[in-house]
Parts: C-alpha cells; sequence; structure tokens
C-alpha cells in the first residue's frame, strides 16, 4: 500500500507540469492532445508488448469495449483540458479541472461501493479548498475556460469510475497501451473532423509535445493507473488535489500569475481535503 501511495505522489508531481507545458506551446488545443497521447502511446508500446502481449491478445470483447469507453472518456478529458489552459488562467484551469472529487465519491458508492466518512469528508473540504481558489481568481477567468474545465472534471470523474474497475481485472501495461492508444485514435479523428492541422510544427513545438507525452503522460498516467488497483477511487481522486496547488505555485514564478491571499487559504483547504482522504487507510470500503 505505501508503494502505491509513493506513486500516486510522485504522478501528482508529473501531472503539475501538464497546464505549464500546454502554456508554452502556440499549436492548437486539440493538436497538443493528439500528440500529447499519440506519443505517449508509442513510448509505452514496447514496454507493453513485451510485458503484456498475450494478456493485450486475449482480452474479451466485454473488456475491449470498457477500454474503448475509458479512451474515448480520456480523449474529451484532455481536450476540455487543454482548451480551458488555453483560455483561462494556470491556476483557474488546474482547480476546476480537479473539482471531480465530489462526482468520484458520488460515483464510486453507487457502482463501486466505495468510500468513508474520512473520504467523503475529504473530497468536501478539498472542493471548497477548489472553490475558494476559483474565487480568489474570478477576476481574469474566462467564462468559456472554466466551463471547459469543469466538463473536463465530469470527464475525470467517469475514467476514474472505470478505471478503477478494470485495474482489477487488467494488467497496468495493458490497460495503458489499449487506453492511450484509443485516446490518441480519437484526437486525431477530433482534429481531422475539426480541421485542426497535424503538420507541419517547430522543432520547439514537438519538444514541447515529447515533454508532455513523457511526464504526465507515460510517467503521470502510469503511476496513476499503477496506484488505482491498491487505492480507492474517492481517495486517490481527492490526493490528485495536490496537482492544482503545485501547477498554481509553478505559475505564479513562470507566467508572474500570483496568487491572493484567498487562495492560500483554499490551499490550505486543500491539503486538509487529502489529510482527511488518507487517514483511514483501513476503511477502504462500506
Amino acid at each position: 500500500m505505501r508503494r502505491a501511495y509513493m506513486a500516486l505522489v510522485a504522478g501528482v508531481i508529473c501531472f503539475s507540469f501538464s497546464s505549464i507545458l500546454i502554456r508554452y506551446s502556440d499549436a492548437p488545443a486539440p493538436a497538443i492532445a493528439a500528440y500529447r497521447m499519440l506519443l505517449a502511446s508509442l513510448i509505452i508500446a514496447p514496454f507493453a508488448l513485451i510485458r503484456s502481449r498475450k494478456e493485450i491478445a486475449s482480452l474479451q470483447r466485454r473488456d475491449l469495449l470498457f477500454l474503448l469507453a475509458a479512451g474515448c472518456v480520456l480523449a474529451l478529458h484532455f481536450l476540455f483540458f487543454v482548451s480551458a489552459v488555453k483560455m483561462t488562467s494556470v491556476a483557474s484551469a488546474t482547480i476546476l479541472i480537479n473539482a471531480h472529487p465530489i462526482i468520484v465519491v458520488i460515483l464510486a458508492f453507487a457502482t463501486l461501493h466505495e468510500g468513508s466518512k474520512y473520504t467523503t469528508a475529504g473530497a468536501v473540504v478539498g472542493v471548497l479548498g477548489i472553490c475558494a481558489i476559483s474565487i480568489a481568481d474570478m477576476g481574469s477567468n474566462n467564462l468559456l475556460g472554466d466551463v471547459l474545465a469543469i466538463m473536463g472534471a465530469g470527464m475525470e470523474a467517469v475514467y476514474i469510475i472505470l478505471t478503477r474497475f478494470m485495474r482489477r481485472r487488467i494488467g497496468i501495461f495493458a490497460f495503458v497501451l489499449v487506453v492511450n492508444s484509443v485516446c490518441a485514435l480519437t484526437l486525431i479523428g477530433i482534429c481531422i473532423g475539426g480541421g485542426v492541422p497535424l503538420w507541419p510544427y517547430s522543432e520547439r513545438e514537438l519538444l514541447i509535445f515529447l515533454g508532455m507525452a513523457l511526464v504526465p503522460a507515460v510517467l503521470g498516467y502510469t503511476l496513476y493507473n499503477y496506484s488505482l488497483k491498491w487505492i480507492i477511487a474517492p481517495r486517490v481522486s481527492v490526493i490528485q488535489l495536490g496537482e492544482a496547488l503545485l501547477a498554481s505555485i509553478m505559475a505564479a514564478v513562470l507566467f508572474v500569475e500570483f496568487p491572493s491571499a484567498l487562495i492560500f487559504v483554499g490551499g490550505g483547504l486543500v491539503l486538509l481535503g487529502i489529510y482527511l482522504a488518507v487517514k483511514n487507510g483501513r476503511a477502504q470500503r462500506t
């Protein structure tokens, strides 16, 4: 269990670089999301095929349908998130995209019968912190960007539940390769259908795409998906709130997006929510 928590914390740190790299890119949002997941799939493919080739080949139709659904949901999550970062501040985008714990708590209780009073309290307190930070940044928000971030949070909640369900049945490499590949193909289809150019891009842009593929996508989501096998979905969701806090700090340093005093209050509530979520590690199910 300790290894699972260490993996999740490392994954959250990797996620925190996502919005920063998106902000540095000049490419359209759908293209950024498509390249991120395409490169991530290509990077993970050799390891997955070596480790899990037989498992992938023996996947049942029911499992494939769930993986297809997870990949499509993940594609929408990334599309909404990248678009939100382009349209509003890094703090607002990461804060609102991480407003999914309450949705996850409800879905996890309804579908997986998971949760405890601590995970529920942690989710509530963490979301209160997110609201406080969001209010602090409200003056500079773009309404459409905020709406897209919230929509991305909804997709994230559904993805967490699907992942938690499937990771009980499917190994990490098989899961990541199939879901990432479906996600990449879905995003490429969105680009083609929407007339978003997939080529050419400068060397600088390609390096940014590669950075997003390596750090948040490959390392972050692999560690994240690994943790979901051992840690209940609501707890994973609340711990992931740390991404918003770390990304906001980096944005303040790199983009001079300085937070107000209310953002520190919100950050404290986020940390308290994380503490409550992990306090009772034995309360795995209700």
